[in-house]
């Protein structure tokens, strides 16, 4: 029996992420199954937030920008592939802080305080080396917040998939895991790690 092929990541195109936005696939994220999860994502931001603000690759439909307060907002910005999910996000706002962008390609222009990953390393190639090309653009007390939700079928190829992107960033020696949670919603059957990361110095 041959074993089981671990893929390294989910590959996706704008034209789907847009058609599921469109049919709204997505919306079960604003549901208060996903609060708690949010909740701990922010509250590292409260912590680490300074002048330069925020960088959210994978912003959706600005879920994570809905949670901040006042100035909190000053300094964010939002890039998603999906240019559906940009359009609803950008209409709370008068500001042009959403832009449509490939993770995998996408350069930032300055430094970020914080810089988020919500959900949305699982479309990400060669993770760790992809987080470090991200990490130049931290401050210096600057840190990396990552999500990834874990699956509820152990035998499903994705789950290995996660355990191991993980496994990769945690093992590459490019950053201090300054928190690691993960979080149970026993309501939903549902779990996620989340990482609070620095970059080493080099």
């Amino acid at each position: 029996m041959k074993s089981m092929k671990i893929p390294d990541y989910i590959e996706s195109t704008q034209q789907q992420w847009d058609e599921e936005y469109r049919t709204r696939v997505w919306d079960y994220l604003a549901d208060i199954t996903e609060y708690a999860r949010y909740s701990i994502v922010y509250g590292y931001i409260r912590k680490f937030l300074a002048k330069e603000g925020i960088l959210d690759m994978g912003c959706g439909t600005g879920i994570l920008f809905d949670m901040l307060l006042g100035e909190e907002k000053e300094g964010y910005l939002g890039v998603d592939l999906s240019q559906e999910a940009v359009q609803i996000a950008a209409a709370k706002t008068s500001r042009n802080i959403f832009r449509c962008g490939d993770i995998n390609q996408y350069v930032p222009e300055k430094l970020y305080d914080v810089i988020v990953f919500n959900e949305s390393l699982q479309y990400v190639p060669h993770t760790s080396d992809k987080l470090l090309e991200y990490s130049r653009f931290l401050t210096p007390n600057g840190v990396i917040i990552s999500s990834l939700y874990s699956h509820k079928n152990t035998q499903d190829p994705d789950f290995a998939m996660i355990e191991r992107k993980i496994e990769e960033i945690e093992q590459s020696g490019y950053f201090d895991v300054v928190d690691k949670v993960s979080l149970f919603n026993h309501n939903a059957g549902l779990k996620w790690y989340i990482h609070l990361m620095k970059r080493k110095s080099m």
